[in-house]
C-alpha cells in the first residue's frame, strides 16, 4: 500500500527546461492538471514529499505553493532522504512511490516500492522503473500517476501473483502425483516415437491459445529442442489462413481441422488435438476423421473429459483442473516434456 508520493521537481513536475523571462529571470513551465493532481492526490490522503538537487526561488515556490508534508531541497543523493524518511518518519520503501528522470534517481527508483518515471526520462532509468509512463516530465505526468495509484493500491501485488503461481504449482503437483496421466504422457512418447521411426508424422490442432501451443509444439520437433539433430515430421493445422478461411466459409467452422485432415493424414500419423474444454466440435469432428484413416489420435484437455472424445481418442492427457490458463501451462511444459522424450528417445537410444 503506497503512502509516500515523493516527487523529483525539475523533469517531472516540470518539463526541464529554463526559460528566461523579460526581466531575465528563470521560468519553469508546470503543467495546470499535474497542479490539480498535487492537490487530489492530497485529498485522497496520500502523504506528498518533493525532492530536488536544486536550491533556487523556484524550488521554493513549489514549497510554498503545495505545502508538501516533506520536502528537501539541494539534494543529490535521494537515496539518502529515503532511508531518513524510513529511519524518522517510519515509513517503509515498500510504502513509498518515487518519481524521477535523472541519473541521480536511478538508485531510489529501484529501491522503492513504486518506480515510476516519465516517458523522456534517461534510458537507465526507464529500464529500472516499475511502471513508466506515458506523459513526458512537465506535461501531466502527476496527474497520470492518480490512477496508477489507485490501481496499485486496490491489489496487493504479492498476494495476487502468489495465488497464480501457487494454483500453478498445485496443478503441476497434482500432474506429477497423477499415475494415469503419468501413463497416457508415455503412451503418447512411445506413440509417436513410433511414427516417426516409421517415416510419419505428427499433426497438430487447437483453438485461440491452443492453437499457438499446436504451432509452438509442432515447431519443437521440427527445429529442435535440445538436440542437434534431423528435422521430425510436424504441422499445426492452424496456420494456412486461405484453408481455414475457405473451409469455414464453403462448409461451416467445425469442419476446418477435419477437412485438411482428409487432405493429409495417413494411417500410422498422430494427431494431437488440444481442447481445453474437452467439447471443441472442430477438435472432435478431426479426431473422427484421423481415426477412420487409421491416425493415432491423442486428446490434450482440461479435467472434464466426455464418452465423445473418448470414443474416438487413443489416450487423453487430462489436466486436473477447470481453470483455463492453468491447464494451457500445463498443455505446454506436457508437450515440451514429450518433445525432450521423443528427441532423446528417437536420437540417442535408436
Amino acid at each position: 500500500m503506497i503512502k509516500l508520493v515523493l516527487l523529483d521537481i525539475d523533469g517531472v513536475i516540470t518539463n526541464g527546461k529554463i526559460y528566461i523571462n523579460e526581466l531575465g529571470e528563470e521560468v519553469k513551465q508546470v503543467d495546470f492538471k499535474d497542479i490539480d493532481a498535487v492537490y487530489n492526490l492530497k485529498e485522497k490522503n496520500y502523504l506528498i514529499g518533493m525532492i530536488t538537487g536544486e536550491d533556487t526561488r523556484i524550488v521554493s515556490w513549489f514549497k510554498n505553493k503545495f505545502k508538501p508534508d516533506y520536502f528537501f531541497s539541494g539534494k543529490k543523493d535521494k537515496l539518502s532522504i529515503i532511508e531518513e524518511l524510513e529511519l524518522n518518519a517510519k515509513i517503509s520503501k515498500e510504502q513509498i512511490c518515487f518519481v524521477g528522470d535523472s541519473k541521480h534517481d536511478f538508485e531510489s527508483i529501484k529501491y522503492v516500492g513504486l518506480g515510476v518515471c516519465p516517458n523522456d526520462a534517461i534510458y537507465e532509468v526507464r529500464e529500472v522503473a516499475d511502471i513508466v509512463l506515458q506523459a513526458k516530465g512537465g506535461y501531466g505526468c502527476i496527474h497520470e500517476l492518480i490512477a496508477i495509484l489507485e490501481q496499485h493500491n486496490s491489489i496487493n501485488r504479492n498476494e495476487f501473483f502468489d495465488k497464480i503461481f501457487n494454483e500453478n504449482i498445485e496443478t503441476i503437483q497434482s500432474i506429477k502425483n497423477n499415475p494415469i496421466i503419468q501413463r497416457n504422457i508415455l503412451n503418447t512418447c512411445n506413440i509417436i516415437v513410433e511414427a516417426f521411426k516409421n517415416k510419419k508424422k505428427v499433426l497438430l490442432c487447437g483453438n485461440g491459445g491452443s492453437a499457438a501451443d499446436a504451432q509452438h509444439i509442432a515447431t519443437e520437433f521440427v527445429s529442435r529442442f535440445y538436440m542437434e539433430r534431423d528435422a521430425l515430421d510436424a504441422e499445426a493445422l492452424t496456420v494456412n489462413t486461405s484453408s481455414l478461411t475457405a473451409i469455414g466459409n464453403d462448409y461451416n467452422f467445425e469442419k476446418i481441422f477435419s477437412r485438411q485432415i482428409e487432405a493429409k493424414g495417413k494411417e500410422g500419423d498422430v494427431l494431437i488435438g488440444i481442447t481445453t474444454s474437452g467439447k471443441s466440435k472442430n477438435i472432435i469432428n478431426a479426431f473422427k476423421t484421423a481415426k477412420k484413416l487409421g491416425m493415432k489420435c491423442i486428446a490434450f484437455t482440461g479435467n472434464d473429459i466426455n464418452e465423445e472424445i473418448c470414443s474416438c481418442t487413443d489416450f487423453i492427457i487430462n489436466i486436473p483442473t477447470k481453470n483455463t490458463p492453468r491447464i494451457q501451462e500445463a498443455h505446454i511444459l506436457i508437450g515440451h516434456a514429450i518433445c525432450q522424450y521423443v528427441e532423446k528417445f528417437f536420437f540417442e537410444y535408436n
